[in-house]
């Protein structure tokens, strides 16, 4: 049971608790005997309006940031990361929260990536803002899951087809995106606790090439057609990690045969 060393359990808030990663940290941190609070509007709590998140933040060591919204739209996501992003950042100073766990994608940050992805640049306004508050904070960035792949089936659809960029990543389980979130909201105070950390697939993959794989597996009649988008960041390695990063070990084959 994880524990503050004096006894007392952890108490840890996650944001986006019922979301895809979200659900995955809140479950891996109970496995550790962590008291987590899980702040989602499902549970009261509206982190764009910010109702609520004192009440969450009560008594809590960490708080994880892992909300998401679906949206492609620049304007949308640049507003609703910045937003939540500052009512977090107010509510954990009056809270006297020590310290904020941001996960964001793997160089969303880099201007030269977000530019082509609304998401992404909501992404990197995020990360700015948290960056520029109070309270202390980590940044742990992802390279894409595996599970993006079903998502780009279905987000542009022309009849049987789905448009998919050819992105060039190193994809990765969000389960095991999870695991490697909640390690880090677990470590012990300190600067090492505050170092950002990168966590990437074993392989470099093309994402279109993923998600054509994963239709064929789940035996529908949707044809995907790849986009080459090798002119930009996106598919000529800007979403590939620089430096260190932790390798996560899940091939993408091995993850489609145990999630059909």
């Amino acid at each position: 049971m994880e524990s503050t060393g004096e006894g007392e359990r952890l108490k840890v808030a996650v944001l986006g608790a019922t979301g895809q990663l979200g659900s995955r940290v809140v479950a891996r941190l109970r496995e550790r005997g962590v008291d987590v609070v899980e702040v989602s509007r499902g549970q009261g709590v509206d982190a764009y309006s910010g109702a609520g998140l004192d009440t969450a933040f009560a008594g809590v060591s960490t708080v994880v940031d892992c909300l998401h919204l679906a949206t492609l739209s620049r304007r949308r996501a640049v507003d609703y990361f910045t937003t939540t992003a500052r009512n977090v950042l107010a509510a954990a100073q009056r809270a006297g929260v020590p310290r904020i766990v941001c996960v964001t994608i793997l160089n969303a940050r880099e201007p030269e990536v977000h530019r082509w992805m609304g998401y992404y640049a909501g992404k990197a306004a995020q990360e700015r803002t948290y960056r520029a508050g109070p309270v202390p904070v980590t940044v742990v960035a992802s390279a894409q899951w595996y599970e993006l792949a079903e998502t780009l089936l279905s987000q542009l659809r022309i009849g049987p087809f789905s448009v998919v960029p050819g992105m060039r990543s190193r994809p990765l389980a969000a389960e095991e995106a999870a695991a490697f979130v909640a390690d880090r909201a677990l470590e012990p105070g300190g600067t090492a606790a505050l170092r950002d950390a990168v966590i990437a697939g074993p392989e470099v993959r093309d994402m279109a090439e993923l998600a054509r794989a994963v239709a064929r597996r789940r035996g529908g009649r949707r044809k995907v057609v790849r986009v080459p988008v090798s002119v930009t960041a996106l598919g000529n390695g800007g979403l590939l990690p620089r430096g260190d990063f932790t390798t996560a070990p899940t091939r993408f084959e091995d993850w489609l045969r145990t999630t059909s």
